[in-house]
Parts: structure tokens; C-alpha cells; sequence
């Protein structure tokens, strides 16, 4: 039988687990895949992309910090994105592409949600950088928190990606696809849902300041 004393060590382990923040928060997987619309929304489509299939896949960790929020919004980077996209000058030959410096804008609505990335990518050598938004229906999001959800409808009526090579931009709808954040497991979700909740104090004092410091070490690095 667990001595009062044992339990009270394993329970003091725990509590100093959580709160130091050693959590085994898990990541959550954001994917949008599917067909972009053909003929583009705007701009010259240089690198053939519409009517191609594409898909992306973006990590962020559910205990993660936001670099930049509001009162219903909040931004996540540098977070890791790969994916595979299909370019009519390549034939049916896929195109991976990968950056290190994806973000990411949870916005909650009262009538629907908006998920935002942005991150620049190389394609067939040409450095581009991706802008892509979606409107989910409202309650999609559980709040502007990294959580997961469940897999939600893409069309030209919900969502564009653009694609700019800082001089040039075109604009393509999705003729039809998917995007969800998954998690690893339903243990992990669990562990998800009782570690992130702590974390939304009405973005706290402490947030703040990192936000201060976010912003100065960004200006200093541009």
C-alpha cells in the first residue's frame, strides 16, 4: 500500500511537472490538402499551379505562446511546415517544399473562424512567400489557443492561397479539399486540454513582457 508520505512525493512531482512547464504537451498537426481552382482569382499563374493538387502540414506545440494576440486572435512562429505541391511546368512530378519559419493566426468570430498561414518556401528555385486563408465555421475553433479540430470543407467559397515573389503575386481558390489539427492520440488530447487551459488568464502580465521582448529582438534582427 503507497505510504501517505510516497503519495504526497508523487503528487508534489506532478504539481512541479505542470507548473515548470516539463509537460508533455503534444503537438498538433494543422494539414490542408486538396485541388487549388483553375483559372487563378488574380495575377498571372507563373508557376502553373491551379488545377494542381497540394498539401501542407504545419506543427504547433499545444502549450505553445503566441508572439502576437488581441482579444480574440493570437500568432504562433516560427513553427515547422512541410508539404507537397504540383507545378504544371513539372508534369505530374510533386514538389516537396519545407520552411522553418511558418506562422500561423487563430482568430475566433462570432459567426465563423478564421485560420491564417503565412511562411516563405522555394519553388523550382524560385523563393516565394505563401499567404493562405481559410474561414471555418464558427465554434470550429475552440478558442484562439493551439487545439485541435475536426476536419473541415475548403472551396473557392472559403478559401485562397497567394503566392508572391515580392514583386509579382497570384491568387488561387481551392476548387475543393480539407484542413483539421490532429494530435497523436486521444491520451495526449486529454493531456492537451488539461495543461492548455492554464495558460489562457486572459493573456497574462507575464505574456507581456515576452511579447516586449519579441517585438525588440525582432527590430534588432531586421
Amino acid at each position: 500500500m503507497l505510504s501517505l508520505k510516497a503519495a504526497a512525493t508523487v503528487i508534489s512531482c506532478i504539481s512541479v511537472s505542470v507548473l515548470s512547464g516539463a509537460t508533455t504537451a503534444p503537438n498538433v498537426t494543422y494539414t490542408a490538402s486538396g485541388t487549388f481552382a483553375n483559372p487563378p482569382v488574380n495575377g498571372a499563374d507563373t508557376l502553373k499551379m491551379a488545377g494542381e493538387p497540394f498539401t501542407i502540414s504545419i506543427v504547433a506545440n499545444a502549450a505553445a505562446v503566441p508572439v502576437k494576440h488581441g482579444p480574440n486572435w493570437a500568432v504562433y512562429s516560427p513553427l515547422k511546415m512541410t508539404g507537397q505541391v504540383h507545378s504544371g511546368l513539372l508534369g505530374p512530378t510533386p514538389v516537396s517544399i519545407a520552411s522553418g519559419a511558418a506562422s500561423i493566426e487563430l482568430t475566433v468570430g462570432p459567426s465563423s473562424d478564421i485560420f491564417t498561414t503565412a511562411f516563405p518556401v522555394k519553388v523550382v528555385g524560385i523563393s516565394l512567400t505563401i499567404n493562405a486563408t481559410i474561414t471555418l465555421p464558427g465554434g470550429t475553433l475552440a478558442n484562439q489557443l493551439v487545439h485541435p479540430f475536426g476536419a473541415v470543407t475548403i472551396t473557392s467559397k472559403n478559401a485562397t492561397v497567394t503566392y508572391s515573389d515580392g514583386t509579382n503575386s497570384t491568387t488561387l481558390a481551392i476548387q475543393t479539399g480539407t484542413v483539421m489539427g490532429t494530435i497523436p492520440s486521444p491520451g495526449a488530447a486529454r493531456a492537451a486540454l488539461q495543461i492548455v487551459p492554464a495558460m489562457s488568464g486572459a493573456w497574462s502580465e507575464a505574456l507581456d513582457v515576452h511579447m516586449r521582448n519579441s517585438d525588440r529582438i525582432a527590430v534588432m534582427q531586421a
